[in-house]
């Protein structure tokens, strides 16, 4: 698959569309209606396709190279639901090679100090294509989206590698999504334990003391008249 990729790759003119539907399908995540993608990728949501057709030939072509489930379902019509119309939904499918590595073709930058934007990479399905050559020999579909979304936090926030993973890691904690429970002792708490048997030993001898100089303290009670 990834071969083809690159040889359809190479007959892009602009390489943006597809790779803005790839991305935009990736976040979707599951089934879309077609009409959903031409409305949120064509003119009337700003998106980069000017024409339907030219979208229905990257999709159809995403399906024949096995990047992209299609699947046909039939629903009432919205404006006569006695009326049953066949809808077309399509998916970017999690098992092709490149899934792991689409968001990759992403760059975020920082716009104002709590605001991120993102665009895409120079000729951003040859970046696509890179990586996932790269890390073939790997287990992409958790090692490489790990890799990537660690180097875009170190990117934003301009730390480096050890950094980000404590950042993450104090991210977690605070959600409760991990927890340590190993807590670190105070430099004198190895001494404590150990004095700690001699400590009950003694508390209990003075206890043992105490009690008997209560007892001998006690006044006699008084003898009472006898009737």
């Amino acid at each position: 698959m990834l071969d083809e990729f690159i040889r359809y790759t190479a007959l892009q003119r602009d390489q943006a569309p597809l790779a803005s539907l790839l991305i935009y399908l990736k976040r979707k995540g599951g089934f879309v209606q077609l009409n959903q993608i031409w409305r949120e990728n064509g003119p009337t949501g700003g998106g980069p396709f000017w024409n339907q057709t030219t979208l229905m030939n990257k999709l159809d072509k995403l399906e024949r190279m096995g990047m992209v489930s299609v699947e046909r379902r039939i629903l009432p019509s919205p404006r006569d639901e006695a009326k049953k119309k066949t809808n077309t939904f399509y998916r970017l499918s999690p098992a092709t090679p490149l899934y792991p590595y689409i968001f990759g073709m992403l760059k975020i930058y920082r716009e104002e100090p709590d605001k991120y934007s993102s665009e895409l990479v120079d000729k951003p399905l040859d970046h696509l294509s890179d990586l996932a050559g790269r890390c073939a020999s790997s287990d992409p579909l958790v090692g490489r989206e790990l890799d990537v979304a660690l180097e875009l936090i170190g990117e934003v926030f301009s730390v480096g590698g050890d950094e980000v993973k404590r950042m993450i890691k104090e991210r977690m904690e605070r959600k409760g999504l991990i927890r340590d429970h190993r807590k670190e002792l105070p430099e004198n708490a190895l001494e404590e334990i150990k004095m700690e048997p001699k400590k009950a030993a003694t508390r209990a001898k003075k206890s043992t003391k105490t009690s008997k100089k209560r007892e001998r303290a006690k006044p006699m009670p008084a003898e009472g008249n006898a009737e």
